[in-house]
């Protein structure tokens, strides 16, 4: 029975699970397993001790041995960044190459995050570098990206190699403000989970932005 006059002893809390770091820990494992004929199908170039993976005009260097991602210039990268790289490399099929025709809202997976989906990527987008036609142009040139047809400007971008996205964009007139749609291909969830579709719209929000890998 206890003392109700001693205080009574607690078990210590479980330390904090860094939920990013264990997937990078999981991303870099899978990655080990992964036959070389498969990244370079990936679309990643083999260098002394790493591959070298094309990412929206630059490249990441990924290496397995320090179990490290960077850019080309060996400046560290994001977390997020640094996952979905991981991910797409750990890609075990062969999916079709298809051009960005559907919307997030489209994808049978994504739907329940559609509303959560137009806040972070769209309404952020119109909210920073698509404010005006000169800002967008000039951050796309930035990222490689090419010209496409649709609205007022059409944009495609290769986040990666085998996958592309395409930014459709409407000028504000006097009673509307900017808007804009990201079209996806219709097989992205053969590449990505619908959270990792999410993750790789906003990080390329931010880089259009500005903001570093």
């Amino acid at each position: 029975m206890n003392d109700p006059g001693k205080p009574v002893r607690r078990p210590p809390a479980p330390p904090p699970q860094d939920n990013l770091d264990r997937a990078k820990q999981l991303g870099f494992d899978a990655l080990r397993e992964q036959p070389e004929e498969q990244i370079a199908w990936l679309g990643a170039h083999a260098a002394p001790g790493a591959w070298l993976l094309p990412v929206l005009g630059d490249q990441l260097c990924v290496d397995p041995t320090a179990r490290r991602v960077t850019t080309s210039d060996f400046q560290p990268i994001g977390p997020a960044w640094t996952i979905l790289a991981l991910h797409y490399l750990a890609i075990q099929g062969r999916p079709a190459a298809l051009p960005p025709q559907v919307t997030f809202a489209d994808l049978s997976t994504a739907r329940s995050y559609a509303s959560v989906y137009q806040g972070r990527v769209i309404a952020r987008l119109c909210a920073t570098a698509g404010r005006d036609i000169g800002r967008l142009r000039a951050a796309a040139e930035g990222l490689g990206a090419t010209a496409a047809e649709g609205g007022d400007v059409a944009l495609d971008f290769h986040p990666f190699p085998r996958v592309s996205l395409r930014l459709i964009w409407h000028a504000p007139d006097e009673e509307f403000p900017p808007s804009a749609s990201l079209l996806l291909p219709a097989n992205i969830e053969q590449y990505f989970c619908s959270e990792d579709i999410v993750v790789l719209s906003e990080c390329l929000v931010s880089r259009l932005g500005g903001r570093p890998f």
